[in-house]
């Protein structure tokens, strides 16, 4: 199959882009897999690609169309880092990166994209010293799941998290 996407950064003022996105994904989803995409903080992350705080990534296919998106969070000491339920020392902590939201719309699924998108995270990430890749994924969420499996993320925790939705924590040290 041709390959007519490409993984590329987003840049700060693309919030607003990866939130229409990740909305357009959700609302696409049939009804019982909606408890897979937690999207409660959804403005928040718009606003901290804006400024910069977030890695984000765009898979845009040869007209600019993006048909996916990647966002990476850097908790640091902050109490939500998925960290603290593995029980990692403060300085382990400031080495975690949080592979946040990842989102692909139907009509361009196929193509590897949250597998591209993740892996340009990585690299990133790693160049930039962060050693501990944390996610949380629905435990029925067979499609996240075996993604983050093949990309050799384990899961590590299973609880509540987000308001009291069961999520697993997938970990993979780079």
């Amino acid at each position: 199959m041709e390959d007519k996407f490409k993984i590329r950064k987003a840049v700060p003022g693309e919030g607003e882009k990866a939130a229409e996105l990740i909305r357009r994904v959700r609302e696409a989803m049939p009804e019982e897999e909606k408890l897979w995409l937690s999207i409660d903080a959804l403005s928040e992350e718009a606003a901290a690609l804006d400024a910069g705080e977030l890695y984000g990534y765009f898979a845009e296919d040869e007209d600019g169309r993006a048909g996916g998106v990647f966002l990476a969070d850097i908790p640091g000491l902050k109490e939500y880092n998925l960290g603290r339920h593995l029980d990692f020392s403060e300085d382990k902590l400031k080495l975690v990166a949080h592979m946040d939201t990842a989102a692909v719309l139907p009509e361009c699924r196929g193509h590897r994209l949250q597998q591209r998108l993740m892996l340009a995270a990585e690299e990133e990430l790693r160049q930039a010293g962060y050693k501990y890749l944390l996610c949380t994924v629905h435990p029925n969420n067979p499609y996240s799941h075996g993604n983050l499996e093949k990309m050799g993320y384990r899961a590590v925790w299973q609880g509540l998290k987000y308001g009291g939705k069961l999520r697993d924590i997938m970990r993979k040290d780079i």
